[in-house]
């Protein structure tokens, strides 16, 4: 009986490799049967931009079947600055757990939870993480972070699906309604000619009533998971890997070493995310940037040199399968790419949207990207290819251009917390082991009730005529 169970278990469980492998297989099928087209391009200070209206009728491109397997390798080439990003940044965590710090770091959280109250420890984590994704637009970039948040929400009483949602949940969702994301709006602005991360202020407001709502949802579940009122969504899951029991770290005080080293890597952490914001710092400056960080708290706490590097590589060996599912992911995209279908879907959604009226259309194309993030799930990507059809598109129908932006980027963001072909979701989920159903089951109404905010925000935008233009 027991092994029945644990058959079934095994069969129901979440396999991000398989899954978007499918999606691959599925992507190189579809390409056989859609009709060929493409667009012309141009050069938009040193971006590849669509010209408008330059949709045309061209030669089919056949790949053989071997395309389905190249696609794996084109894609972990195409992502390999966010898959080290990814391992030396895990490799970092491990040098800390290794010196002390970290855990002596969590269990001086854990000491004042019962002063302080756990539901504002939640609070806290959900506000660092949201403005991480809201802000910043990072998401992979935190994959190393989510095992520290799972374990100390597990030591608070909490639960896996509370770990997931007060840190990946709310950074993947802060996203889409981002008012400086370089990824979204900031490429979308340069290519409509908008001011940089002009109307800040309408998303910004947007970005604090989602989050609101995120952590009301959040604590809603924790406090019923905590009291015993709400059945836990992932009871059944193994959480073994996470719990740690902090006992003794509570009792011994820091060292002056792992005390340095945690305000380290604050200062450190604090001058990436400003190295990205305000000086364009690609994912090799951060990379290079941890890994100066893990050598630099190493010697701090004197570690040998060769106790350093064996840190790094056993933490960036924890990185790699998420580290991997990143590159899968980014096959979908190539194989659309190479087989040149991607400018045929582009054409194919954009023609009825320039039937219908001004607030309809607008979310109109929230909906219509929301189902094209299935495909390509990288907000620049799809910003690069689709803006510049949406924004003539604006002018055509009357709608202003931070209007148009402001529906992409629902559309693209608040979706990424639903496809299974998101290669982001699937790592968090991956390293929790939530399987895709129960994660639905917990995050379905929350979407829901933020597309209905993007709603009435995008008819709000809509009448109010929103700008500058």
């Amino acid at each position: 009986m027991g092994e029945q169970v644990n058959k079934t278990k095994k069969r129901g469980s979440i396999n991000a490799f398989v899954i978007v492998f499918l999606v691959i297989v599925g992507c190189y099928i579809l390409s056989l049967f859609i009709s060929p087209g493409a667009f012309e391009r141009e050069q938009l200070n040193g971006r590849t931009v669509v010209i408008a209206n330059s949709y045309h009728v061209t030669d089919k491109i056949y790949l053989g079947p071997q395309a389905i397997f190249q696609a794996v390798p084109n894609g972990l080439v195409s992502s390999a600055g966010m898959m080290f990003l990814v391992m030396l940044v895990a490799g970092c965590i491990e040098v800390y757990k290794r010196t002390g710090a970290l855990n002596k770091g969590v269990a001086r959280i854990l000491s004042k939870s019962e002063r302080v109250g756990h539901e504002k420890i939640l609070v806290l984590i959900m506000i660092i993480f949201g403005a991480l994704g809201g802000f910043l637009g990072w998401n992979e970039q935190i994959v190393p972070f989510i095992p520290i948040v799972l374990s100390l929400c597990l030591a608070l009483g909490y639960d896996l699906m509370t770990g997931i949602a007060c840190s990946a949940m709310i950074d993947m969702i802060s996203f889409s309604f981002s008012p400086t994301s370089v990824y979204t709006v900031g490429i979308s602005d340069e290519i409509a000619e908008l001011p940089m991360f002009s109307g800040f202020l309408f998303r910004f407001v947007l970005l604090c009533v989602a989050d609101f709502i995120i952590i009301l949802y959040v604590l809603r579940y924790a406090r019923g998971v905590r009291s015993g009122k709400i059945q836990s969504l992932t009871a059944d899951l193994d959480s073994d890997k996470f719990r740690v029991d902090y006992s003794q770290e509570m009792r011994e005080p820091l060292t002056g070493g792992q005390s340095l080293s945690l305000l380290f890597f604050v200062v450190v952490f604090i001058t990436a995310i400003a190295g990205v914001a305000k000086f364009g710092w690609s994912m090799n400056d951060l990379s290079a940037c941890f890994l100066f960080t893990a050598i630099a708290a190493g010697f701090i706490n004197r570690m040998a040199p060769n106790d350093i590097v064996n840190a790094i590589c056993a933490g960036a060996k924890d990185g790699l399968v998420p580290a991997l599912v990143i590159g899968l992911a980014r096959g979908i995209q190539w194989i659309l790419t190479a087989s040149g279908i991607i400018d045929p879907i582009i054409y194919s959604i954009s023609r009825p949207l320039k039937s219908l009226p001004g607030p309809v259309a607008a979310i109109a194309v929230m909906f219509v990207i929301a189902i094209f993030n299935g495909l390509i799930t990288s907000g620049s990507a799809k910003a690069m290819a689709l803006m510049p059809i949406l924004i003539p598109l604006a002018d055509l129908i009357g709608m202003t251009r931070q209007t148009m932006i402001l529906a992409f980027q629902f559309g693209d963001g608040l979706t990424n917390s639903l496809w299974f072909t998101s290669g982001t979701l699937l790592i968090f989920l991956t390293i929790a082991g939530i399987p895709l159903k129960k994660w639905w089951k917990f995050v379905t109404p929350l979407i829901t009730m933020l597309f209905v905010v993007c709603m009435i925000a995008l008819i709000v935008a809509t009448k109010i005529r929103y700008g500058p233009f």
